[in-house]
Order: C-alpha cells, then sequence, then structure tokens
C-alpha cells in the first residue's frame, strides 16, 4: 500500500520487507533446478506495526533486522520506538526510544545480544532484550554521541564492524571489539575510523555496504556515483575505485543546436556479493538495478524496472537479490502524478545467467 523502507534477509531464501504502511511483510523466494533454474516469490504472513501507538503517530516502518534465529524481528518505527516482534505472534515490545526524532536504521547484533538503534538524534544506542523497565521508560545499555546526523548504516554478515555515513560527507566505521566489555558505559568515545567521501563534499551518501568477510566497503551518492574501498584486517582503509553508476546522457535539441545533458541518478542500494570479490550491484532512482565486476570496472547487465528501485539485498548465499520497486520521491512532489506500482520482487544470480520474478 505504500513505498518499501528496507529489504532484510533471514536465510538464504526468506526475507522480509518493512514499509512506510506499516507492515512487516515475509516472502519465500522458490527455485527449481535443471537445465535452467525457474524461480518464483510466495508471500508468507504480515505483521501489522500499528499497535499500540505511541502519541498517535502512525509507526510507519523505516528499518528491520532479523535476530539471528529467525525467532524475532526488530524495527524502527515513526513514532521513534524500537520494537521487536514475535515472528508466530506478532506481539510486540518496546524495546527503546530516540529523542524527538525515530532511528534511521536498526541492526541485531547476536554476539554483543543487542540490538543497535541508529538515530537521526545523532545517538548510537545499543538494546538488551532482557531489560526489565517495571513500566518504566527503558534505558540503552550503550550509548554513544554522533557528530552529524546519519543518512545510511550498515553492519557486515559476520557482525564484525559497523559503518555509517552523515549529512557531512563523512563515512565513519569500527569494530564492535573496541566497546566489547564496556556496555554500560554511555561516555561517547573516539573509536572511529574516518575518512571524507570521495564522491564530493556536496554528494550525500544514499547506500552503503560491506562486504561478508570485512574487506571491502562500497557508498553511493545521490548524484549517481559509488566508491569502493579495500580494507585491512585492522579496517583500515587502502584503495579505492570511484566510479559513475547511474548517469545518462540525452540529447537536448533546441531550435539552433544540440547539447549533451548529463542526468545522474540517486542510488538507493549498493550489494556486495558473498561469492565473488569483485561482482557488486546497485539499485536506482532511474529504474534500473545494474551488476557490475569492480576488476574490470565495467557493467555486466542492466535490468529495467518501470518504477525507481528503492530497496534490494543480496542473500547470504549470494544466489538472490530481492528488491523493491516504487516512488522514491527523486522527483519530488511532479513524480506524485506518475503513480508507480510497488512491487518486490526477486533476482536469481548465476554467473552467466539472471532470472527475476
Amino acid at each position: 500500500m505504500d513505498s518499501v523502507s528496507e529489504i532484510r534477509f533471514g536465510n538464504n531464501d526468506i526475507f522480509a520487507t518493512g514499509a512506510w504502511d506499516g507492515y512487516i511483510r515475509f516472502y519465500s523466494i522458490l527455485s527449481q533446478h535443471g537445465i535452467q533454474t525457474q524461480i518464483a516469490l510466495d508471500f508468507k504472513s504480515v505483521i501489522d506495526c500499528q499497535e499500540p501507538q505511541v502519541h498517535n503517530l502512525i509507526s510507519r516502518v523505516l528499518s528491520i533486522s532479523w535476530k539471528r534465529d529467525m525467532t524475532m524481528i526488530f524495527a524502527a518505527l515513526a513514532d521513534n520506538t524500537v520494537r521487536v516482534y514475535d515472528i508466530k505472534t506478532g506481539q510486540n515490545i518496546i524495546l527503546g526510544y530516540h529523542d524527538d526524532c525515530p532511528a534511521r536504521q536498526v541492526f541485531w547484533n547476536d554476539d554483543l545480544q543487542a540490538l543497535v538503534s541508529l538515530g537521526f538524534d545523532k545517538k548510537l544506542r545499543l538494546w538488551s532484550l532482557k531489560q526489565n523497565t517495571m513500566g518504566m521508560k527503558p534505558s540503552p545499555i550503550y550509548e554513544l554521541n554522533l557528530t552529524s546526523i546519519p543518512t545510511v548504516g550498515e553492519q557486515d554478515q559476520n557482525e564484525r564492524m559497523f559503518a555509517y555515513a552523515d549529512v557531512d560527507c563523512k563515512i565513519k566505521w569500527f569494530s564492535w571489539d573496541k566497546i566489547r566489555g564496556s556496555l554500560n558505559s554511555t561516555v561517547s568515545r573516539n573509536i572511529f575510523e574516518i575518512e571524507d567521501s570521495k564522491l564530493g563534499n556536496r554528494s550525500q551518501i544514499s547506500a552503503l555496504a560491506i562486504s561478508h568477510n570485512s574487506k571491502q566497503m562500497g557508498y553511493c551518492s545521490v548524484d549517481g556515483r559509488g566508491a569502493v574501498v579495500e580494507l585491512t584486517d585492522r579496517l583500515e582503509a587502502l584503495n579505492r575505485i570511484v566510479y559513475k553508476c547511474h548517469k545518462r546522457e540525452e540529447d537536448l535539441k533546441t531550435s539552433f543546436k544540440t547539447e549533451k545533458i548529463n542526468t545522474y541518478y540517486a542510488v538507493n542500494s549498493f550489494q556486495f556479493n558473498s561469492r565473488s570479490y569483485d561482482w557488486v550491484s546497485t539499485s536506482s532512482s532511474d529504474s534500473t538495478i545494474i551488476f557490475w565486476d569492480l576488476k574490470k570496472k565495467n557493467k555486466i547487465t542492466t535490468i529495467p524496472f518501470d518504477a525507481p528501485v528503492i530497496a534490494s539485498q543480496v542473500s547470504p548465499d549470494g544466489y538472490f537479490l530481492a528488491y523493491a520497486t516504487g516512488y522514491d520521491w527523486g522527483q519530488g512532489l511532479d513524480g506524485i502524478d506518475n503513480r508507480f506500482a510497488n512491487n518486490v520482487g526477486a533476482i536469481f544470480i548465476e554467473k552467466h545467467q539472471l532470472l527475476y520474478v
């Protein structure tokens, strides 16, 4: 009923979507292997996040994250709450709050046994499932004060490191080992590695990803550019690749001459693939998903859609990419009249084959 805000895989063939209509939906990818692999998408169930409402605000779902055993799913809602939902019953508990604004994203960390929430209030907070508030407002078990408002964040597949980008076009990251054993502290510490965006100091970062082995980190901007950073074992930055990923060059004809006009589109998702260090994908406001070969610095293929691709994620095993299309406000109020359909689909990824539903 509204655009998808985020997609997250629970395992290799089950994923969930959070949406602006206040629902979390669950899907299963069905595949049949033979001479040619066939795939289909099966809608499984839904959780209504509207109750209980806080301050009569609609509980739009901004971000979701699975518990590793897939018994629970966590959500950041527009009413400033951070909640945990029982997958079977849909019952929920408010784990925490952010101050006067919602959390941008949430990430479950199984090793820390804590939920991480990245807030628009410039707070990084960790919440425990074991806290007993006895009717009082819950308190985080750890808190970091951030210097600027975050635009996007990510945690690697093995939950070793965390990274985020902010409105000052800086990318900051650290290893969770730096706070292990100090979860009762609320004092901000300088634990981040920091670099200025290589995409320009006016290009807001709109997508961020970390490879499954924490050896690479990628980020993209609202003006269609991307960068990939190689990381050492100590998570220090090494080599960087910067490229233009979603740009269209069109001819503008006037009475006197024809001019080349470059139009840049926001990148809504950047994804690594656990089966290859060189394959990445970008999903964009230009209604395409592009697969790239970083080693050759070439496009592998471009998949067009009839609406902006607003979210995507690759499965842990690297064989599927789940995506959602809809309106991402890339065209401002003018785009409302286009009435883009809100669809969810999947792509099967093979070395020489791409199939999608």
